[in-house]
C-alpha cells in the first residue's frame, strides 16, 4: 500500500474523512482511536514477531483490529499525521509511575505543533492515558471527562505527564523535547517486548477507553471504570477470559489462546 492509501483507509476506519485538519480533528483522532483500537500486550506475551514497518502496523491494528502497544499505535498515528501535513516530533518517555528513579525510555508519544501551539498526542498509554491531546502548557489542569491531567516539570527540567488521583497529581511518565529517531524506537521496542524483565512480557494487559468509561484487564482482574464507580471482577475461568477478550475488547482470539493466557496470567494472579 502507498502512504496515502494507508492514511485514507485509517481516516475511513475512524470516520474522520470529512473533518478539517485542525485541533478538533486531532482531538477526534485520539479519542476515536483509543475507543476502538485496544492497547494490549497480547502479541508480546504470545511471542509474536512485532515489526514496526507501517504496512505491518496498519494490517495489525486497523485491518485485523488486534491493537498493540505504544511503539505500534503511536508510530502509525505519527505516520498518518506527518503525511497529512502536520508538524510532528517523535517523543520518547520514561514511565516512572510517580517514582524518582532512572528508567529506560520505553514509551513513545508524539508532539504535534499546530499554529504555534504544542500538543502532546498519545494513543498508546492504556487505561490511564488521555482521551484528547494535551496542550504543552505548565501546571494548567486539563479536564477530560472524569479525569484531570496536567503537564508539569520536575527538578531535572523534564516534562511530566500527570494525572489527578485522590486530590494529588501523580506523574505517569516524563519526557523531553530532544531529537529521537526511529532507530532509538527500535532499541526501546526491542527491550519492551523481548527483555525477560519487561512489563509487557510478564503481564497480560488489555484496555480501551472513552470519555465516560474505561475497560481495563490486567492478568486476573477486569476493571470497568466510570466517573462514579469502579467495578472489579476476578477472572475465574477460561470462558470468562475468552468472553472479555472477544466480547468487550473485540479481539479475534480462539479459545485455545484464551486458555493459554488464563493458565499463564489469570490463574497465577488469582492464586497469589
Amino acid at each position: 500500500m502507498t502512504d496515502m492509501q494507508i492514511v485514507n483507509d485509517y481516516l475511513a476506519d475512524l470516520a474522520l474523512t470529512e473533518l478539517p485538519l485542525d485541533t478538533d480533528f486531532l482531538a477526534q483522532l485520539q479519542s476515536r482511536h483509543v475507543a476502538k483500537h485496544t492497547f494490549n500486550s497480547v502479541s508480546a506475551v504470545l511471542k509474536h514477531p512485532l515489526p514496526l514497518e507501517v504496512d505491518h502496523l496498519f494490517t495489525k491494528i486497523i485491518q485485523k483490529q488486534f491493537g498493540g502497544y505504544c511503539f505500534e499505535h503511536n508510530k502509525l498515528v505519527f505516520h498518518v499525521l506527518k503525511n497529512l501535513g502536520f508538524e510532528v516530533k517523535l517523543l520518547l518517555a520514561k514511565v516512572v509511575y510517580n517514582r524518582d528513579v532512572e528508567v529506560p525510555r520505553t514509551h513513545r508519544a508524539t508532539l504535534v505543533t499546530y499554529q504555534g501551539t504544542h500538543y502532546l498526542l498519545d494513543v498508546g498509554f492504556g487505561p490511564q492515558g488521555a482521551i484528547f491531546p494535551l496542550k504543552l502548557v505548565l501546571d494548567v489542569p486539563q479536564r477530560q471527562g472524569h479525569m484531570t491531567y496536567r503537564i508539569s516539570q520536575n527538578k531535572a527540567q523534564e516534562y511530566c505527564f500527570d494525572v489527578l488521583k485522590n486530590g494529588e497529581y501523580f506523574t505517569l511518565y516524563t519526557f523531553d523535547l530532544n531529537h529521537y529517531s526511529e532507530a532509538d524506537c527500535e532499541l526501546s521496542h526491542f527491550y519492551s517486548h523481548k527483555h525477560p524483565n519487561a512489563a509487557f512480557v510478564n503481564n497480560l494487559v488489555v484496555s480501551k477507553k472513552t470519555l465516560n468509561e474505561t475497560h481495563s484487564l490486567r492478568n486476573g482482574e477486569y476493571h470497568h471504570i466510570t466517573a462514579n464507580h469502579t467495578d472489579v471482577t476476578e477472572i475465574d475461568n477460561i470462558e470468562q477470559l475468552h468472553q472479555l477478550l472477544t466480547g468487550v475488547f473485540s479481539l479475534n482470539i480462539d479459545e485455545a489462546i484464551s486458555a493459554y493466557l488464563f493458565s499463564k496470567f489469570a490463574k497465577p494472579a488469582q492464586q497469589s
